[in-house]
């Protein structure tokens, strides 16, 4: 009896075995099928997304071709004109400096510029000291009628842009001569004083702060660019001012006129 139990369970074992087994296989055959049929849905629908697409990119193609084909002539223009506008070169039109020959050397003390090597006819060492036009310098007041007045006619000036009178010995810078003199600028000869001799130059300050302040007395090279020949004109003045104030510089063609 024993026996005939046992069997019965082995065989009911087994039975169960083959269920489950069977049960196994129809589950992974239908998720297999459930995968198939998702991989071929997703195919379709990519397949159909794509044709979609394509649909569109002909129909954008068409509009495109037909829209290039009535405007075709005003837009090829159009762009044309400008790429012609963009990419054509500009010219970059550059002033030339107003500054006759090579460029000139700027004093740093000075707004003007010192003249060039060519122009410079010689230098001279000189003490220069500094005068006004008041009584402590030339013993008139401003009530006198000679006030102001140098030897030469013109009235003292003092102009660190352009040209200011000096005095010097006539006998080794003429009237009229024109000199350079580091950190005062440009001077004409338009004085004489009695104490003025040989190597000594009086360089003009309208007052006699400024004389001690910007100046004193000082051994300085000054530059000869213009001998003069016994003469100083008012006329002489503003042109040389002028031109002094248009080219920061005596130019060439000053020096060269008849003075």
């Amino acid at each position: 009896m024993k026996k005939q139990n046992a069997m019965k369970t082995k065989q009911l074992r087994v039975l169960i075995s083959i269920m489950v087994m069977s049960i196994g296989l129809v589950l992974s055959w239908n998720q297999a099928e459930a995968y198939t049929f998702e991989e071929e849905n997703e195919v379709l629908h990519v397949i159909k997304r794509q044709n979609q697409a394509a649909t569109r990119q002909v129909e954008s193609q068409s509009e495109l071709s037909i829209h290039d084909y009535e405007y075709s002539d005003q837009v090829q223009v159009t762009t044309m004109v400008y790429m012609a506008l963009l990419w054509s070169p500009q010219p970059i039109v550059i002033p030339k400096p107003d500054v006759p020959g090579k460029q000139l050397v700027l004093d740093p003390s000075m707004p003007v510029m010192a003249p060039r090597s060519e122009q410079v006819l010689g230098t001279q060492k000189v003490t220069a000291t500094g005068y006004t036009a008041g009584v402590e310098s030339t013993g008139k007041g401003p009530k006198h009628p000679q006030y102001g007045i140098t030897y030469s006619g013109v009235k003292v000036r003092r102009d660190k842009e352009t040209v200011s009178t000096i005095a010097a010995d006539p006998k080794l810078f003429p009237l009229g001569s024109i000199l350079y003199i580091p950190g005062y600028g440009y001077g004409i000869v338009a004085d004489t004083g009695s104490a003025i001799k040989g190597n000594k130059i009086d360089l003009y300050f309208p007052t006699t702060k400024q004389v001690y302040k910007e100046w004193g007395k000082k051994d300085v090279e000054v530059q000869v660019i213009k001998q003069g020949d016994g003469k100083c004109t008012e006329k002489m003045l503003d042109e040389l001012s002028e031109a002094i104030d248009v080219y920061k510089s005596v130019p060439d063609s000053w020096l060269d006129k008849a003075v």
